[in-house]
């Protein structure tokens, strides 16, 4: 993958974990800063369609990534499932265990902060954590229910079913290949195989790159043009509302269907532009490789750690916002950024240990059944 190509995927991965983090944090603010959002209808309406699409915008990179990955050094199937579950677990894991405290805490102030999860009992509680933590949250006959406060681990179930599906296609063959794919496909249900193009034109787009070439010129007008596209993409989600019960998305409506797709195709083909114009953006990006790389390596932990902390901080309060507002914004915003930068930090780190683990745990496996 060319370099330029490659900082450009972390500051779009920022990016569109930072959208999701900015909604996030309107929706917390809303009770109490109401009067700002409404001097801002434009972010105040657009946000949450932004927050949609930034999810696809990740489908297609994880998708581009992927093929990367499987093209040039995870070429057996335990390299790949041994990277694929050090980058889940090392995030996804600490995340359900501050989902879990955050949550404690914040019912010890005020026990009927959840009160439709609370209602479940606590077996039920624990087993919708451990079908959170197997990416089983949002598969077709689960309970549509995620942990409070872990609401953006929604997507990670269509994620995860994704890397499965690109593996059983690479490495398996025959019957086994279509009989696994059939039954993947049963289980996790019509969203994942309604959204599954969106995360196989990222896939497609790395193979179709090394083919194609085009005049940096045109590339640029290309990428331009199509990253407009892509930033209307939200006035289709909110203008086409008829329902979609079966979705097992936030909107369950077409619009935001028609709105994925018009995304993830759009993205696509900036991201085949950019790579066309890459090595002339690199000059540009350089100087910043260092910030960029931090930025991205920050992005995983942003997107599944930010609610619970926006929760927390905002109960556990130093100052009411009625009082000293910019203070209670610092404290919250900043100290979810904070704890994010500390946190990601320790996760990027473990990376690792979770891979060497699950390799040791498939020797293991392995010695045992011989």
């Amino acid at each position: 993958m060319k370099n330029g190509t490659s900082l450009y995927l972390d500051l779009v991965r920022f990016s569109a974990a930072l959208a999701v983090f900015l909604e996030h944090t309107r929706e917390h603010t809303l009770p109490n800063f109401g009067g700002f959002w409404e001097a801002h209808p434009f972010w105040n309406f657009h946000l949450g369609s932004y927050s949609q699409i930034a999810v696809i915008v990740f489908f297609v990179l994880s998708g581009y990534v992927i093929a990367h990955v499987l093209a040039t050094r995870e070429t057996t199937p335990l390299e790949y499932a041994a990277s694929r579950f050090g980058r889940l677990y090392s995030v996804v894991l600490p995340a359900l265990l501050l989902v879990a405290a955050t949550n404690y805490l914040v019912e010890l102030r005020f026990p009927n902060a959840f009160p439709e999860f609370a209602s479940l009992g606590a077996a039920r509680i624990a087993l919708h954590y451990l079908g959170t933590a197997l990416f089983m949250g949002h598969f077709w006959l689960w309970p549509d229910l995620e942990p409070p406060t872990a609401d953006p681990m929604w997507s990670l179930t269509f994620e995860a079913s994704y890397y499965l599906a690109i593996a059983l296609f690479v490495f398996a063959s025959g019957r086994v290949r279509i009989l696994s794919l059939v039954l993947l496909s049963v289980l996790a249900g019509p969203t994942a195989v309604l959204l599954a193009p969106t995360w196989l034109l990222g896939y497609g787009a790395y193979h179709v790159r090394r083919s194609r070439q085009m005049d940096a010129g045109f590339a640029t007008m290309l990428w331009l043009g199509f990253t407009i596209l892509l930033l209307l993409c939200p006035l289709v989600r909110e203008n086409i509302r008829y329902p979609l019960p079966f979705l097992r998305m936030p909107d369950k409506h077409l619009g935001e269907l028609l709105a994925s797709y018009a995304a993830a195709i759009f993205f696509a083909a900036s991201l085949l532009a950019f790579d066309a114009l890459s090595d002339s953006a690199e000059l540009h990006l350089r100087p910043f490789t260092a910030v960029i790389r931090w930025l991205g390596s920050m992005t995983f932990a942003l997107y599944l750690f930010h609610q619970p902390l926006l929760t927390f901080l905002s109960v556990y309060r130093i100052v009411k916002p009625s009082v000293a507002p910019a203070l209670w914004v610092i404290w919250v915003v900043g100290g979810t950024f904070l704890i994010v930068i500390t946190l990601g930090r320790l996760c990027e780190r473990s990376k690792g240990a979770y891979k060497r683990l699950f390799l040791s745990m498939s020797l293991g496996v392995s010695g045992a059944t011989r």
